[in-house]
């Protein structure tokens, strides 16, 4: 029997990709508030909108699809992979308020969580240390990083998984193994990169076979587990019952999560960064805007809280 498919609510989604776009239209405002602070006014008509270009030429390659790559992968794993097997296709997460992560495919199995890249790039790329570089003539330029781009990824899965708090075997990030899947290159080397790199369904397919044989991490339920994890994945707000949450930057290191909503609430979403091993501060509520509750996060990991 082929592997089984598990996908996330369509409607949870939608949702998730309207915050995102909600990220994207916040981005460009501060963007234009930081042109209008930092460029004379005399030459603001000419960066403005080389900036605007620059923004948007950036989304539309974060955005880009694989134009087929991606259901021609999702087709070698489901036909390949045994029913030990669960795929859950084009997921969307929020490990943080307003930090996203979206993941081709992520398979679960026997051997631990892959997490799979798909880029449906045409023509000749080499890869270095997780530098990349594709050929342009008889040049060779640099390009988007994939193995960088899926070691974020990575990071962001460990950190949603922790947030769950659920009995998964305890050292998650030696249980997640991120892989890139070329679809349509013409010609492939990768040396060194953090990760295994595919030119093919079929290799990665015989790459995860292997992988299964050699090691049986996770049991039957647990692979539930995550799958059903995955398929209940909500935006953070909902998951907490809040009205709304937002990352606040600010100096030193320091990072303000705002949380709009009830103080019980907001105190939920404060213990998910403890069991992370996160560094926070005490809960305490946002004099300028009635509603708000706020905590301070560390960079670092620590299981120490300070007020």
């Amino acid at each position: 029997m082929p592997a089984r498919i598990v996908k996330q609510n369509r409607e949870i989604k939608e949702l998730f990709r309207k915050k995102i776009q909600e990220k994207i239209e916040r981005q460009k405002r501060e963007m234009h508030e930081r042109i209008n602070e930092e460029v004379p006014s005399w030459i603001r008509w000419a960066v403005r909108p080389l900036a605007e270009w620059r923004f948007n030429a950036v989304q539309a390659r974060d955005e880009a699809k694989g134009e087929g790559g991606e259901d021609n992968a999702f087709l070698h794993f489901w036909l390949l992979l045994s029913n030990s097997w669960v795929i859950v296709n084009d997921v969307v997460l929020e490990p943080e308020p307003n930090e996203f992560a979206q993941i081709d495919h992520v398979l679960i199995g026997p051997p631990g969580i892959f997490l799979v890249e798909t880029k449906a790039w045409e023509g000749a790329f080499l890869g270095y240390k997780d530098m990349w570089k594709r050929k342009e003539g008889n040049s060779w330029v640099r390009c988007e990083s994939p193995t960088k781009q899926n070691l974020r990824h990575k990071r962001l899965f460990a950190d949603w998984l922790k947030g769950l708090g659920s009995d998964l075997p305890g050292d998650l990030e030696n249980n997640i193994f991120p892989v890139v899947l070329f679809t349509r290159c013409q010609w492939l080397k990768a040396e060194e990169c953090s990760m295994p790199v595919f030119n093919n369904g079929a290799g990665l397919v015989g790459y995860l076979r292997r992988c299964a044989k050699e090691k049986a991490t996770f049991s039957p339920d647990q692979i539930e587990q995550v799958a059903k994890a995955l398929s209940d994945a909500k935006p953070l707000c909902m998951h907490f019952g809040v009205e709304c949450m937002e990352k606040v930057e600010i100096q030193r290191g320091k990072k303000c999560i705002r949380v709009l909503g009830l103080e019980e609430k907001a105190a939920l979403v404060r213990e998910m960064y403890i069991n992370r091993g996160r560094t926070v501060s005490r809960l305490f509520s946002d004099k300028r805007e009635v509603g708000w509750w706020c905590f301070y996060v560390l960079p670092g990991q620590s299981q120490k809280k300070y007020c």
